[in-house]
């Protein structure tokens, strides 16, 4: 998603403010607990609580929950959440809207737009709901300020040079220690006129007389680096590395977009920041189109969020860089448009398809998004945009795809707490075709052997099992859709280890989930 440009924004007027200033005392009712930090994995892949207890991330995405709503509405969305499995909950601290944009109690983020004075009353809101998300078993993963603070889709500069990001990091990472938190959402630090670039791709590079390699690339990574090290620099002012066996290190990510620019590194967080110490987990986001991209500026498609999942588990593995947690950010949000005009919508099936493919292709959990949930659209006060169609958030919350996102975390953590990272992708035990976008095929698997799972969409389906140690094979198929086992017969040792499967048939759903693993006797 990409917020327009908030009025306070001046072509002319950029501020700049003290470090000195905004590092000052923070004030805070609750003390968020160390309990709530999370790890990576020792093998580099997943997230764990500091007891080492593994952790799936199932995520939605809430981006303007604290900005729109009152308490008790935000209680009756944590409320729903939590009860269909979600732990986490992505949110925009610095309002998304800018700097002196109001939120719904009429408290925007700064006192007078002033860098070096937060606004009080707005924090102690925000710090409200984080400690009601916590009560209701979700972590809150910040977004502490959306890409229009660093720049514009024009690469414009935004609110935040480093100096001021920094500062801003310091007063964030004081605050709201252990909290994951994300950069500038839906942005990318290497940046070129993206709407020139696109209008004269449109008119055949004609509506200007440049070409797309012509407009000059600004490099906004020294905002970036400064938020991060100013972020880290107040969360190890006020901590200590208390005596868990893992030595804490703040959770920090960027959301890029969908889009790159041709020739400059592709939309990963690892991409722009793989080399850097303050990157602790991967992003990316497929985000909401299925066509073809334009030259000058590829994306990712919606129905292939397995490709960058692919890339970001490779990272460490079979390509340079350091392993780390990842995630698909932002996949196609149920109800929007294809590319938020066309008239088919996303629903549920599409959703569901992508997140376990992006799953098994290695991802540590997933993030769904509903296109009003995150707007929080009231009608008469917030309404909804034109990408979807419209309803208002308390009706969203209950599409169908919402509460059936926890069986896939369910799938994942019934195969047990000994074998949690020892996962891996498995699309080498398909044999023949597994399929392209969203009709693939996706395979995971017990890297010692105890269990493997194969999700296809709607197709029959062969499989090498000899990964499997053993003959005492269970085998079942799991539904994507109510989260309930049905046994199978099946022979795992025999005269071959190769097993064709097809799927049942119901009426509400063609995907499925099969299970083998290791008996229980």
């Amino acid at each position: 998603m990409y917020f327009s440009k908030h009025p306070f924004q001046s072509n002319n007027v950029r501020i700049y403010i003290s470090i000195l200033c905004l590092a000052s005392p923070v004030v805070q009712a609750w003390t968020i607990p160390p309990e709530y930090a999370l790890y990576g994995s020792k093998n580099g892949h997943y997230f764990q609580t500091s007891d080492g207890q593994p952790f799936f991330w199932q995520a939605d995405t809430a981006w303007t929950m604290i900005n729109r709503l009152n308490y008790s509405e935000a209680e009756q969305y944590l409320s729903d959440r939590a009860s269909k499995g979600f732990n986490i909950v992505q949110a925009c601290g610095a309002h998304f809207a800018g700097p002196t944009a109001l939120d719904r109690q009429g408290n925007p983020t700064f006192v007078d737009g002033d860098y070096s004075k937060p606004n009080e009353e707005f924090w102690k809101y925000v710090d409200s709901i984080v400690e009601l998300a916590w009560k209701y078993g979700i972590r809150i993963v910040l977004h502490t300020a959306w890409g229009n603070y660093v720049h514009d889709s024009a690469g414009k500069p935004g609110y935040f040079d480093a100096p001021a990001a920094k500062a801003f990091g310091i007063f964030v990472g004081k605050r709201y220690p252990y909290l994951p938190k994300i950069l500038f959402g839906d942005t990318n630090p290497w940046w070129k006129n993206k709407t020139a670039v696109s209008t004269d791709y449109a008119y055949g590079g004609l509506a200007s007389n440049h070409l797309p390699t012509e407009y000059p690339l600004t490099d906004f990574s020294a905002v970036y680096n400064a938020f991060a090290e100013g972020i880290i620099e107040g969360e190890h002012s006020i901590i200590s590395n208390h005596s868990h066996e893992h030595h804490y290190e703040p959770m920090i990510s960027i959301h890029p977009t969908n889009q790159w620019f041709l020739g400059g590194p592709l939309a990963l967080a690892s991409s722009f920041f793989g080399d850097t110490k303050w990157l602790t987990f991967d992003i990316s986001q497929s985000g909401h189109s299925d066509f073809p991209p334009n030259p000058p500026i590829p994306w990712w498609s919606c129905r292939r969020g397995w490709e960058p999942a692919e890339l970001m588990w490779s990272v460490g593995e079979s390509a340079p860089g350091r392993k780390r947690p990842a995630i698909e950010n932002e996949a196609h949000y149920e109800w929007r448009y294809n590319n938020a005009k066309r008239p088919e919508y996303w629903n549920a099936s599409d959703v569901r398809t992508g997140t376990w493919q992006t799953v098994f292709a290695g991802m540590a959990g997933l993030t769904y998004g509903a296109n009003t949930v995150w707007q929080m659209a009231i009608p008469g006060l917030f309404e909804a945009d034109n990408s979807g169609p419209k309803l208002a958030w308390y009706d969203a919350i209950n599409l169908p795809g919402s509460s059936q996102m926890q069986w896939v975390q369910k799938a994942i953590l019934d195969r047990g707490n000994g074998t949690y990272f020892n996962r891996i992708p498995a699309q080498d035990i398909i044999v023949g075709d597994a399929g392209i976008s969203d009709a693939r095929i996706a395979a995971t698997r017990d890297a010692e052997g105890s269990w493997l799972m194969v999700y296809s969409p709607n197709a029959t389906f062969t499989i090498d099992t000899k990964s499997l140690k053993g003959c005492d094979i269970e085998a079942r198929w799991f539904s994507p859709v109510s989260g309930q086992y049905t046994s199978i017969e099946y022979t795992q040792c025999g005269n071959a280890t190769i097993h064709q499967f097809t799927l049942p048939v119901e009426e509400d759903h063609k995907d499925w989930t099969l299970v083998l693993e290791q008996g229980q006797s």
